[in-house]
């Protein structure tokens, strides 16, 4: 068993590998003559925040490349294998969208999307069941799939905006102030669910970052009731952060 977990760590690495690198040439080649932004670019949302949001991707990346390294320690856990498989799963979805959204599939990018979503829940839901005793799990294990899920979670949402933007007769027919506004509420009301019913801080302080970026965008616009909107939710998200956190705080850590 140690020995068949050893490869699969080997593969996660892999994976991981592939991941990173179908995400850098996307911008350096790029894929299909356009890199990310400029692809999102042709989709106009008010749900898409400000460009330095998408930084995240670099903490995203960096946790998760700690992962790949700590879990050489974690191979006999029992969540080890199903977790593999799992993460083995996301980095091919994660690459599988990069393709779709560069080749201007929007629709089979929420697709795929959704189906990456599902992915991080499956691995969310089963590091929380998992009996993570020490420092070193809870954050170089739950922290970087917690990180990773929430932000999916507004990238999902994102997606389904920018798909929604190709449909002409629906964007002439709604307010997109008001379908903004519901997305943003969507998007807090889903990071106070995970934040309070999961003890995850982490979390909600991805979906402030995001509803922070969509402030930023459109504070000097037209648009000052989606900006105003963000960053109302960034403070009540605030609040239900600090009180969380210091619940969490409070409860003895082993290891």
């Amino acid at each position: 068993m140690k020995i068949q977990n050893a490869y699969l760590a080997s593969l996660n690495m892999l994976a991981l590998v592939f991941t990173l690198t179908v995400n850098a040439l996307a911008n350096i080649l790029p894929i299909n003559g356009m890199n990310t932004g400029e692809v999102s670019a042709i989709y106009p949302s008010l749900f898409t925040p400000a460009g330095l949001t998408f930084s995240i991707w670099s903490v995203i990346y960096l946790l998760l490349v700690a992962f790949c390294f700590y879990q050489f320690t974690r191979v006999l856990q029992p969540y080890y294998r199903m977790l593999s498989f799992l993460f083995i799963g996301s980095c091919v979805l994660n690459g599988a969208w990069i393709v779709a959204w560069h080749y201007l599939m929007p629709n089979l990018s929420v697709v795929i999307m959704v189906a990456l979503l599902l992915t991080l829940l499956r691995i969310f839901l089963l590091l929380q069941h998992a009996h993570l005793v020490s420092s070193g799990e809870r954050w170089l294990v739950r922290l970087p799939f917690t990180i990773y899920l929430a932000w999916i979670c507004v990238a999902t949402i994102a997606n389904i905006s920018a798909a929604l933007a190709r449909q002409a007769d629906l964007v002439n027919a709604v307010n997109p102030t008001v379908v903004t506004l519901v997305m943003q509420a969507v998007a807090a009301g889903l990071a106070v669910f995970m934040t309070w019913r999961f003890g995850a801080p982490a979390f909600a302080l991805v979906v402030m970052w995001a509803l922070y970026g969509i402030h930023v965008r459109w504070r000097a616009s037209d648009f000052n009731l989606v900006a105003d909107g963000a960053l109302l939710l960034v403070g009540g998200l605030a609040i239900v952060t600090g009180i969380v956190a210091w619940r969490v705080a409070r409860k003895p850590v082993a290891g």
